[in-house]
């Protein structure tokens, strides 16, 4: 079994993929003054429900990039089912190769728990700013620790994960400034963990003598205990608004 097969078992049916309810994600849209004129990026879309709720907010033209078929699938019917075919494309795609067309001048890219696919933090701003207008924003969302020097036992677990010091030095080193967070709350985190946990367990109940049993148990048993045992206390979860910095003109 795969991570994609093992992420459709344990995230897949779930509307929002990550730690955070929409409203806090329309809130730094708002912020990032998308309106209907505005033409916004999701890259890692999941099931499309962000980019959905998005574009119903603003009638903003939006575009969603997945590379899971199931996702993919499951964003194209949350599109049809929301009336929202003219105003949303999406893309079956790696969102790091993709190359938008001529007429595809986004002002807002969001990358939302999705710095995997470019292989960091940094990486995902650097990639996201080859996409957006030259005035364009950008919406990250990740974990981040809680404080400065964790537990080398558990940094050791987490290499990807930094401080939010870190991601902003990243930030300002590519020409961004931060203008705006949101930090998930520990409720978040237990519902979006918990939700998880329940897809595997019901999962497992369903097919008992499937071939991979073992191996979605140990994954399951996995993500709880580290989630229980020191996630949930020294890992937080947030989104940030990017804005580009200020030139000096000669």
């Amino acid at each position: 079994m795969n991570f994609e097969e093992i992420v459709n078992i344990s995230q897949g049916p779930l509307a929002v993929m990550n730690p955070v309810n929409p409203e806090k994600i329309l809130k730094l849209c708002t912020l990032a003054g998308i309106s209907e004129d505005s033409f916004v990026l999701d890259a890692g879309c999941g099931n499309g429900t962000v980019i959905a709720s998005i574009s119903a907010a603003f009638s903003a033209r939006c575009s969603g990039i997945e590379i899971r078929e199931e996702g993919y699938s499951n964003a194209l019917l949350a599109i049809k089912d929301a009336g929202l075919e003219d105003l949303i494309n999406i893309y079956l795609a790696d969102a790091s190769e993709y190359k938008p067309e001529p007429d595809e001048e986004y002002d807002l890219a969001i990358a939302l728990g999705s710095s995997q696919i470019w292989g960091g933090i940094e990486e995902t701003v650097s990639g996201l700013n080859s996409i957006i207008k030259e005035d364009g924003k950008v919406i990250i969302g990740e974990r981040y620790w809680k404080c400065s020097s964790p537990s080398p036992e558990f940094s050791r677990e987490w290499p990807e994960i930094l401080t939010e010091y870190e991601i902003l030095q990243i930030c300002r080193e590519n020409g961004y400034e931060i203008q705006a967070v949101i930090h998930s709350s520990e409720s978040e985190w237990d519902d979006y963990e918990s939700a998880i946990w329940g897809n595997c367990l019901r999962w497992l109940s369903d097919n008992p003598g499937h071939p991979d049993v073992d191996e979605v148990k140990s994954y399951f048993s996995r993500i709880q205990e580290e989630y229980l045992a020191y996630a949930r206390e020294y890992i937080g979860w947030a989104m940030y608004l990017l804005t580009p910095a200020q030139r000096n003109e000669e």
